[in-house]
């Protein structure tokens, strides 16, 4: 039932997705794929450029704890890209995460693409332990482009299951989430800055916590602006001011900023 959902509503973007041809603005996410805070888009970063390097950092705080986050994305050949993100929270705490996505599809505004995320959590300087956490999340995403009352606006939806290691990787829970990204007064600000918005039953880390971790008995919605300043189509430079997990008491924030080229 629930693949057959999925796959009715895929269907759907797909349709409505064929009546606009804008684009997004292709800031990355946390974990490096394209995307907003934590959806990936089925947008590759360079999709006029057969290679693309994106560098990022994240800042993120709530209730007094902070994570940095450094990450690097590879845009290969306008149909993928591979990504690779180590967030440093406090206490030492360490997570490597590494992800990918293959475009599939691509036909005016609309997309798909299929990917795969992959974290490793040191769980050593809690527990003592010298076994690492993995988890694999495998997922598919499908984005449309649209007008919004005359302003261009794109809308990524996002399937797919997480596999831990401490179950053998088998299925554990499903994962879903929306993500909403629209040119701001674009006559006034001349598509300069973004509101995007995005929801979903996971966070894009399985350990940090708070309004950066994994939790599955709730939603977790995040809000903010994104400013692209650089209108240039060899360089990227794209800014995020973000208020995360904002429908719960350990509300937070972020800041973030990625540079790219073109090569």
């Amino acid at each position: 039932m629930i693949k057959k959902t999925a796959f009715l509503l895929v269907v759907a973007i797909l349709a409505i997705g064929a009546l606009s041809a804008q684009s997004s603005v292709k800031g990355t996410s946390v974990n490096g794929l394209t995307g907003l805070m934590t959806t990936p888009t089925a947008r590759i970063g360079w999709e006029k450029s057969d290679i693309g390097l994106d560098l990022g950092y994240s800042y993120l705080g709530n209730e007094g704890d902070t994570t940095h986050i450094p990450r690097v994305t590879l845009s290969l050949f306008t149909k993928a890209e591979v990504a690779a993100a180590l967030a440093l929270g406090d206490m030492d705490d360490m997570e490597l995460m590494l992800a990918g996505k293959f475009q599939f599809y691509r036909s005016g505004g609309s997309s798909m693409a299929a990917g795969l995320d992959y974290s490793s959590y040191d769980w050593d300087t809690k527990n003592n332990t010298n076994d690492p956490l993995t988890l694999l999340r495998p997922f598919i995403v499908a984005t449309y482009s649209g007008d919004f009352f005359d302003a261009p606006a794109v809308t990524s939806m996002t399937f797919g299951w997480n596999l831990d290691e401490g179950n053998g990787f088998e299925f554990e829970t499903f994962n879903y989430s929306m993500g909403f990204e629209m040119s701001l007064f674009p006559k006034t600000f001349k598509n300069f800055i973004f509101l995007m918005s995005d929801f979903s039953n996971y966070g894009f880390s399985r350990a940090m916590g708070g309004a950066t971790g994994l939790n599955t008995s709730r939603g977790i919605f995040n809000t903010g602006l994104r400013i692209d300043p650089v209108k240039d189509s060899q360089y990227k430079f794209v800014i995020d001011l973000v208020g995360t997990d904002l429908l719960d008491a350990n509300r937070g924030f972020m800041i973030d900023a990625t540079f790219g080229l073109a090569l």
